[in-house]
């Protein structure tokens, strides 16, 4: 619970705040061409601010999701080694402490691969069906 919470928190505060500005910086003549449209209400949201401000959030995820990769290894290193039990963290840990430099160097290159797996392929293809399919993006 301690490792979900702390990866939680360094994420939220990115995501909004990067969301926050997102929706703000919705150009006025997208949002009156929206409203020249008769949308209001949540059909304007959808239609209009939510396309317009996905960049910012995006981008926002992308920040939190770095952070919340970094916490929870770190929350692994050092609550996972207490228990005795862990995932990557404590592979990590572990292995230096019986001085298996390969598995360290190993346990680390895994972490940076998961790190560009989720980037990558996950984030890239998201932003393709979506951000540069509607033309908010390049």
């Amino acid at each position: 619970m301690v490792f979900f919470s702390g990866a939680l928190q360094g994420t939220y505060g990115p995501l909004a705040l990067n969301t926050y500005a997102g929706f703000q910086g919705v150009p006025e003549t997208l949002r009156m061409a929206g409203r020249n449209y008769g949308l209001r209400g949540l059909p304007y949201v959808l239609q209009i601010l939510v396309p317009a401000a996905l960049p910012s959030t995006l981008s926002g995820l992308k920040i939190g999701w770095a952070f919340a990769w970094r916490t929870l290894i770190a929350a692994e290193l050092v609550f996972g080694a207490s228990s005795g039990k862990g995932g990557l963290g404590w592979c990590i840990f572990q292995n230096r402490n019986e001085l298996y430099t390969d598995r360290v160097f190993a346990g680390l290159a895994l972490v940076i691969v998961i790190g560009l797996l989720v980037e990558s392929p996950g984030f890239h293809t998201l932003e393709r069906l979506t951000v540069r399919r509607w033309g908010v993006q390049r």
